[in-house]
């Protein structure tokens, strides 16, 4: 067995792995949520490697902590599939002569219960001898396991083994790190916390339209209203966030084990003493000043802004939380009467620029239809949807520090200033689009006041001058006066 520094890495079957007495999944993991496609998709893969004669079959890695503390083997990576392949065993009734005997949070067991009886019917079906079957998974299907020694550097491993694949997103790398990071929680807080995260990337925004696919809102905000959102604030080059931007979203670990190290931390410090303080004494009793004119839903932390330092742990996890919210409310959930001015616009002049009969109203009324949050061609052309999530990034920033308040008041002044760009190029590129606002962010980003940002009604003042070469990229002579200044004094 090779062994690199205190990393053992060694080729296994399924049935050695099942074999491990003490293997576990740790209270940090999160539950067993494989859906039957999933599962499906497993089964028949090992079947047609059966078929086909193969002598092997490799299954994946398995990634296990040597955690000598409690003398057991945690489950870092592989979760997932090791436990499919645990309900596949008991299935197919092979004799309990393994000494495997994983145990499972209450959280799995509805999930368990479905797809164990998936298993069983999908043996019944496409398997005459389940017998036969097991036994080729047992000692034909392998994993690559990889035993490591020191818990951070079997995060780092788990990280670095996504990170190459399809398999998880840029974001999905940064749950590990902060759940590790909960140390002070209870296991029920990291949980909910897996919970609310895995939750966001699969949003139904139309749960009466039956196999209308989800939206990972997770990869929208951290890829644009967040990640982009906080570049452009610092007046830098805003390009795509992927791995090798994840430290934008690393901070510090403040709680009674982890002081504050210098000075620069003592307002977070605050922040966190502050809010545990009104967790437990303050809420119900004292307001806080809500986004929202009627009031923010229990997922809404008002403690947060976009552009804070970010701190570990579960105070990461309401930061994000809190803008997975906000974006339902502001971009997906359209149809709603809730921010309804700004909605009526956005559709009408972001979403869907062929209004029936040049009819702006029927543009306004045709939001609430299922699915109109969807941009609909020529709105929906590569240069536009550029324009159209700068534009996102900007009103979401103004929200999230002026509430509902500020966004009525210049939504339709940062529209003219981002959109004329849709005017002066025929071409608009993603690297024009990358550096083009952060003047505009910095202004909202430095405001202490609703005054201080009557710079922008003074930029947008000025397009009335500027020569356009690209008007007919937008055919609506409506928006295209609106956007340069000659809608007769209407903005």
């Amino acid at each position: 067995m090779p062994t690199i520094s205190n990393i053992q890495a060694n080729i296994v079957s399924v049935g050695e792995l099942l074999k491990i007495g003490n293997l576990r999944i740790p209270p940090y993991q999160r539950p067993y949520r494989w859906t039957e496609k999933n599962v499906r998709q497993l089964l028949e893969d090992v079947l047609q490697s059966m078929n086909a004669g193969k002598k092997n079959y490799r299954i994946g890695s398995v990634i296990l902590h040597n955690n000598t503390t409690d003398n057991v083997l945690d489950i870092v990576d592989g979760q997932q599939r090791l436990t499919t392949l645990f309900l596949l065993w008991k299935a197919c009734g092979i004799p309990d002569n393994y000494s495997c005997s994983l145990s499972f949070g209450t959280e799995s067991h509805a999930t368990i219960k479905q797809n164990f009886s998936f298993i069983k019917a999908w043996l019944d079906e496409n398997v005459n001898s389940p017998e036969k079957y097991m036994d080729y998974v047992l000692s034909a299907c392998d994993f690559v396991k990889i035993v490591v020694d020191d818990l951070t550097e079997a995060f780092q491993m788990f990280d670095s083994q996504n990170g190459r694949g399809k398999e998880l997103e840029a974001y999905n790398l940064l749950k590990a790190y902060h759940i590790r990071a909960m140390e002070m929680e209870s296991r029920e807080d990291k949980i909910r916390c897996d919970k609310r995260w895995e939750e966001a990337t699969q949003y139904d925004p139309t749960p009466k339209i039956k196999d209308d696919p989800n939206i990972d809102v997770l990869k929208q905000i951290f890829d644009e209203q967040l990640y982009r959102s906080r570049v452009w604030s610092r007046q830098n080059w805003a390009g795509e966030f992927s791995k090798t931007q994840i430290e934008e979203f690393k901070g510090f670990t403040i709680d009674k084990n982890h002081p504050a190290l210098f000075p620069y931390q003592n307002p977070q410090l605050l922040q966190y003493l502050t809010a545990k303080f009104y967790d437990t004494i303050l809420s119900g009793t004292s307001a806080t000043k809500n986004r929202f004119e009627l009031g923010d839903n229990d997922h809404i932390n008002p403690f947060v802004n976009v552009n804070q330092q970010i701190v570990n742990g579960k105070d990461f996890f309401d930061y994000v939380e809190t803008y997975v919210e906000i974006y339902k409310q502001m971009f997906i959930n359209i149809g709603t009467y809730q921010l309804n001015e700004f909605k009526e616009f956005y559709y009408a002049y972001c979403l869907n620029y062929t209004w029936p009969d040049n009819n702006e109203a029927i543009a306004k009324e045709k939001r609430k239809e299922d699915c109109s949050f969807n941009p609909q061609w020529p709105a929906a052309r590569t240069g536009d949807s550029y324009l159209r999530e700068a534009y996102k990034s900007l009103v979401f920033v103004l929200f999230d520090k002026f509430g509902e308040k500020g966004l009525n008041k210049y939504y339709k002044t940062l529209y003219r200033l981002i959109y004329s760009l849709r005017l002066e190029k025929s071409q608009v590129r993603y690297s024009t689009v990358a550096s083009f606002p952060g003047n505009y962010f910095k202004i909202i980003s430095t405001a202490k006041d609703l005054a201080d940002l009557s710079e922008l009604d003074k930029m947008a003042a000025e397009l009335s001058t500027k020569t356009y070469g690209a008007i007919g990229k937008i055919a609506n002579q409506t928006i295209v006066n609106f956007i340069t200044g000659k809608e007769n004094g209407n903005n």
